[in-house]
């Protein structure tokens, strides 16, 4: 435990005496981070922290290995892979300080970091070597996976490098995340008796530590790409060396302790790719998807920790969170060692928390049904197709069961028969179902008679079905059983016509008066930043966001916390015709009085009403709430 110990402190108290000389190297050579509208911070603030991170890191491990024979003699036995780690991460601190020096110039291209870090990933992977077979944990049962090993390791190590690196928006969270994580797989592979993994994210954990409250000060240092590249890349390289034994990797440990990264990366690509997609409707009747490029390359300001801060917290509140989101999380990774189960549900319902949040606070983008993305699939022929509704029907009839006879267990199901009885029940349901009328019925728009045909035809699929039992099989099928079946199906068969229904009903509450209403937020500062997050914190309202207006037009065309500026000096009325909101949420308490009479006169000619934003709403057709 001494060794750990010292790679932890020790890393800790170089990085923190490194990071000032790094500091003035870094402002010295030019290398900032300046302001603008998608960051949070006020002035330039140096780069280069991740060169004081890495150095740390490769300080504190060669000191204890240096200071222990036996410790050598282990890392003679796996010193190619852990070598190539070495390289890759410096390979990949090499791009991160060309690409905060350049920062003022855009940074190196997407493409060629890219590349340098699937080139990095590939060399760790094939030198460790790859594990071929994937398990939840050491007691669990290993799926092999063969040489697909190898693909899966290098999407791994390069996923982890961009997730690590899209956390870095605010002060603390990369370092702060990373620092955790890595703790947390230290202790993971400390009870599965690894010996040089602990070392190393134990080290990188300490560094990290020592990082940040060089983060936090007045004359603080950004990690930069230099720092969040080289973070994620070690974590990721580490937890797939450390956490492979006997060519088996343990997937649930890594899975959870770097689930904050891994959530964010995901919520970011698919966010961008749904924001590049719209639904139209041509006509009454139909929809019609419309997608654009996703630029998953372009940055924003819509990241997790930018959510947060949108819903009104502080930075250290948000810090909070994230942090112990975090801890959670590394907790259930050491748990999962010893009881995979608990691990697995644990995270179960940490993925279920995010996507709540996600999707009800967050992301109105990822709001699928809401904005209607799901209704064009229905205007597809194939749908309508009495082929493709007899095979629905026959996965229903099959999922009803399974069910029966998993609930029940007291279904007589002889052994070797399962199969012929499943298609038995299937077959004879199927032939019910024609019987009722189900397939002569259009289901596009289903209403009352459509909903009575198909609970009509299930009921007779099920009967049919309990009678091919007793006949062909001279047993019969318990009430239970049968009750629980007819149950299921009628709910799967009957859900199914009105799905189509359903969704129309959803899409169009929410882009009626019932639904969200649009709004422009006049002023981008402080004030009008606590009313986004007003909205965004409290759905009740009724409010979708759809930008700022600002005077102020050095803002046109930028965008705060995601959502883009418009130009307003003298522009409001054609910005209020051009985007059509129905309110116009008055931000700006340093606004002249005539400012606001100007504006009420733009919004009663384009129609659009007039809301002010303070410690109430005032104005709305909703109650006054505080919500400031």
């Amino acid at each position: 435990m001494t060794y750990y110990l010292l790679a932890f402190w020790g890393a800790a108290l170089v990085c923190f005496a490194l990071t000032p000389l790094v500091r003035r190297l870094a402002i010295a050579r030019g290398v900032l981070d300046r302001p603008d509208p998608r960051k949070i911070h006020l002035g330039a603030v140096p780069r280069w922290g991740g060169a004081a991170v890495w150095i740390a890191v490769a300080l504190a491990i060669a000191a204890v290995f240096v200071s222990s024979p036996t410790l050598r003699s282990v890392l003679s036995g796996s010193a190619p892979r852990w070598g190539a780690l070495a390289f890759g991460c410096c390979a990949i601190l090499a791009a991160g300080m060309v690409d905060d020096a350049r920062g003022a110039t855009g940074g190196l291209p997407a493409w060629l970091k890219l590349g340098i870090e699937i080139a990095a990933a590939a060399l760790v992977v094939f030198a460790a070597p790859y594990p071929h077979a994937l398990a939840l944990g050491p007691q669990t049962a290993p799926h092999e996976i063969g040489p697909l090993g190898a693909l899966f390791g290098v999407l791994w190590i390069v996923t982890l490098t961009n997730a690590v690196n899209m956390t870095d928006v605010v002060d603390g969270v990369a370092g702060g995340l990373g620092a955790i994580a890595a703790v947390s797989l230290g202790l993971v592979g400390l009870a599965l008796g690894r010996v040089i993994a602990p070392i190393v994210l134990l080290g990188l954990g300490g560094a990290l530590l020592g990082f940040l409250p060089h983060n936090f000060r007045r004359q603080r240092i950004f990690l930069g790409d230099s720092g969040s590249l080289v973070i994620g890349f070690l974590l990721g390289a580490a937890s797939l060396v450390g956490l492979t034994q006997d060519g088996v990797w343990l997937l649930l440990p890594a899975v959870l302790a770097l689930g904050l990264p891994l959530a964010e990366c995901g919520i970011t690509v698919l966010r961008r790719t749904a924001r590049a997609v719209t639904v139209e409707r041509p006509n009454p009747d139909h929809f019609a998807l419309k997608s654009d490029s996703p630029r998953l390359f372009t940055p924003d300001a819509r990241h997790i920790p930018h959510r947060l801060l949108g819903l009104g917290l502080s930075q250290r509140g948000a810090l909070a969170v994230l942090y112990g989101s975090a801890i959670v999380l590394g907790t259930l990774a050491w748990i999962s060692v010893r009881s995979p189960w608990i691990g697995l549900w644990g995270g179960v319902l940490a993925a279920a928390v995010l996507a709540f949040a996600a999707t009800r606070w967050w992301y109105d983008e990822l709001r699928l049904i809401d904005r209607g993305a799901l209704l064009p699939l229905f205007d597809n022929g194939f749908v309508h197709r009495r082929v493709t509704h007899a095979a629905f029907d026959a996965a229903c009839a099959a999922l009803a069961l399974l069910a029966s006879v998993g609930l029940t267990e007291n279904l007589p199901v002889a052994a070797g028969q399962v199969w012929l009885r499943a298609a038995v029940v299937v077959g004879a349901t199927l032939l019910g179902l024609w019987f009722g009328g189900i397939y002569r019925a259009s289901y596009l728009h289903a209403g009352l008679p459509e909903a009575i045909t198909a609970g009509r035809s299930a009921l007779a699929g099920a009967a049919l079905a309990w009678v091919a039992w007793l006949l062909l099989f001279g047993s019969v099928w318990p009430t239970a059983g049968w009750l629980l079946y007819a149950y299921v199906l009628l709910t799967l068969i009957v859900g199914g016509r009105m799905l189509s229904r359903l969704l129309l009903h959803a899409h169009e509450r929410a882009t009626s008066g019932g639904g969200p209403r649009r709004v422009l937020i006049y002023g981008a500062g402080r004030a009008g930043r606590q009313a986004l997050g007003a909205m965004l914190g409290n759905p009740a309202l009724g409010f979708l966001p759809l930008g700022f207006v600002d005077d102020d037009v050095g803002l046109a065309g930028a965008e705060v916390q995601g959502y883009p500026v418009h130009g307003g000096n003298g522009e409001v009325e054609q910005i209020l015709e051009r985007l059509a909101p129905s309110h116009l949420v008055f931000a700006a308490p340093g606004a002249p009085a005539a400012r606001r009479d100007d504006l009420a006169s733009a919004c009663a000619r384009c129609g659009v009403r007039l809301v002010s934003f303070g410690v109430h709403w005032h104005g709305a057709d909703t109650p006054p709430a505080p919500l400031a």
